[in-house]
């Protein structure tokens, strides 16, 4: 609980329930590449010290000039050129963001990809398409 306060001072932003629930189940990571050949995600963040959300937060919008309307929270294969974000700037019946996708390499064009966490892994794990 403490971390997670620290991350959301850090990054300015609450964490939503789905993914402070994620994180208790597990704490970020890597995509299993052998399981997930064809996803784009890479890796999802946790709230780790190094190369943690708030660290990796401060990159993207600081250093890679994201724009700052949520969390970038998924790392994509592109090494940083597109990112996965919680869109905060439109949320569902429960609060939850959506989840976009924003490519850097086209003027941070914003396209949208679920209406919240829960739908973006379970497209994932049903290896849809998005």
């Amino acid at each position: 609980d403490e971390e997670l306060a620290q991350t959301e001072k850090a990054i300015g932003w609450k964490l939503p329930k789905s993914y402070v629930a994620l994180l208790k189940i597990r704490n970020g990571g890597r995509i299993d590449y052998e399981k997930y050949e064809d996803c784009w995600l890479a890796e999802i963040y946790g709230i780790t010290p190094r190369d943690g959300l708030a660290e990796m937060f401060d990159n993207w919008i600081n250093e890679w000039q994201y724009p700052n309307i949520g969390i970038p929270f998924g790392q994509t294969e592109s090494a940083g050129h597109d990112m996965y974000f919680m869109d905060f700037g439109s949320v569902d019946e429960n609060g939850e963001p959506r989840i976009v996708l924003i490519d850097n390499e086209f003027d941070n064009q914003v396209t949208e990809v679920a209406k919240n966490l829960e739908e973006f892994l379970t497209r994932i794990y049903n290896r849809e398409d998005i």
